[in-house]
């Protein structure tokens, strides 16, 4: 779906954060079977002038490392251990008109914390204190409900090659030393504009 508003198109696809996994080193004598981790980002795009693939086709699965919680750390903030990157394929994504417009994209959430840094877990028996951001470099995060630069122009993104947009998934510490092992579920949507 293509929705015009003044210069801006909307290109909506949707991202379903599950089942991501976080374990300490410091459970070594006592194991709670927590392997690893999984984000999975399920999506399409309903407008058929703007092709959207992953690392898989539309759909597909970021693992992320667990993370010790001596590398969650004691500080509040984004963690760049065990960030993971995942990648989306833009093609065939033409502006209403021929200007170069800056391609943008807006990540939100129900799950969005109250201070907007971070995706919550909502995982009933999972880790405490620790959430998900997302990140363009691996280290600082992008903000929530706000359309971001994606670095990207209509002219990049017009063809039928094709450009990249790398993303990475990122730990975030906001509880401090308060930080248990556990898993960690969240959510987010996305949508694509230009401006």
């Amino acid at each position: 779906m293509m929705m015009k508003t003044g210069n801006k198109s909307m290109f909506n696809k949707t991202v379903i954060a599950v089942a991501m996994m976080f374990s300490g080193a410091a459970m070594a004598a006592e194991s709670t079977g927590v392997a690893g981790g999984t984000i999975t980002f399920n999506g399409s795009v309903s407008d058929t002038t703007c092709d959207v693939t992953t690392n898989n086709g539309s759909d597909f699965t970021v693992n992320l490392a667990p993370i010790s919680l001596t590398d969650m750390g004691t500080t509040t903030g984004v963690v760049s251990a065990n960030n993971k990157d995942f990648t989306m394929s833009l093609k065939n994504c033409t502006a209403a008109d021929t200007a170069t417009k800056t391609l943008k994209i807006t990540f939100s959430s129900s799950n969005l914390s109250d201070d907007g840094k971070y995706l919550k877990n909502y995982s009933e028996s999972g880790a405490e204190g620790v959430g998900i951001t997302l990140t363009k470099d691996g280290t600082t995060a992008v903000p929530f409900d706000t359309a971001f630069n994606t670095g990207l122009t209509s002219d990049d993104v017009s063809g039928t090659d094709g450009v990249t947009l790398t993303m990475h998934a990122n730990y975030y510490n906001f509880g401090g030393s308060a930080v248990t092992t556990g898993k960690v579920v969240t959510d987010a949507t996305y949508s694509f504009s230009y401006d």
